[in-house]
């Protein structure tokens, strides 16, 4: 599988999650009232280094909040999609991974959660057990241990540390637009297909992991209100283990 650029970006968490297979396991969009990008004076990022911007704009995150990460990538043949809200270290949103192996996440009161479609399961090579595990489920979430690395991984989005690993050394590139808003490109000596878009005026948020114009993750309603980022009552959750 290719190499990506930032861990947590999109095809990154998709990765976390295909990997799953490679470890043996046989385990909407959220209401938010949205921030805009402010486009105020110059900050000043243009001007520092590129590990130094990088810093910063895991800072921003950070001082957000919250935000939304919102996007689509194909990698080696598949569309993967994510739409991400995040609060803190909660999050909730949907990956999918295309062949109907899409999956919710939940993460909310130090408590993770998964409600996986078929296609999930069987992606992972689970056979006719696929459908076993989706019945058991019956639209339930599932607790997934944090002890358990091979499922808690897909929860780095929520970590700015995560979401903003390069995988090799950053090069600072040319100034341009995203979306409108002006920006700096740092490259990612590990994979030079892809970047991170930081603006430039008003808070250095990141603005986009991927390319300019086509396929990368997005960042969008920072300092935003997810009101309904909670975990599921008793009787609304199933443990990992009681699905074996």
């Amino acid at each position: 599988m290719r190499k990506t650029t930032f861990r947590a970006g999109l095809a990154a968490v998709a990765t976390a999650a295909m990997l799953l297979a490679g470890c043996g396991s046989t385990d909407g969009k959220d209401g938010g009232s949205s921030a805009t990008v402010e486009t105020g004076a110059d900050n000043g990022v243009a001007e520092l280094g590129a590990d130094e911007i990088l810093t910063k704009a895991k800072e921003s995150l950070t001082k957000a909040g919250s935000y939304r990460m919102s996007g689509a990538a194909t990698q080696d043949g598949t569309t993967m999609k994510l739409d991400f809200a995040i609060s803190g270290t909660d999050l909730k949103g949907t990956l999918s991974m295309g062949e109907g192996a899409d999956i919710e996440l939940l993460s909310a009161g130090g408590q993770q959660f998964m409600k996986p479609s078929e296609g999930f399961w069987t992606m992972l090579g689970l056979g006719a057990q696929a459908k076993t595990m989706t019945d058991k489920l019956a639209g339930k979430w599932m607790l997934v241990p944090a002890t358990d690395q091979s499922m808690s991984g897909i929860f780095g989005a929520a970590n700015p540390d995560e979401v903003l690993k390069p995988s090799g050394a950053l090069t600072k590139g040319e100034a341009t637009e995203v979306n409108g808003t002006p920006v700096i490109t740092l490259a990612d000596g590990g994979d030079a297909d892809n970047k991170v878009f930081v603006a430039t005026k008003g808070e250095p948020y990141p603005i986009k992991l991927g390319t300019a114009t086509g396929d990368g993750v997005t960042f969008s309603d920072f300092g935003a209100s997810f009101t309904d980022i909670k975990a599921p009552a008793e009787g609304e959750y199933i443990k990992k283990e009681d699905l074996a």
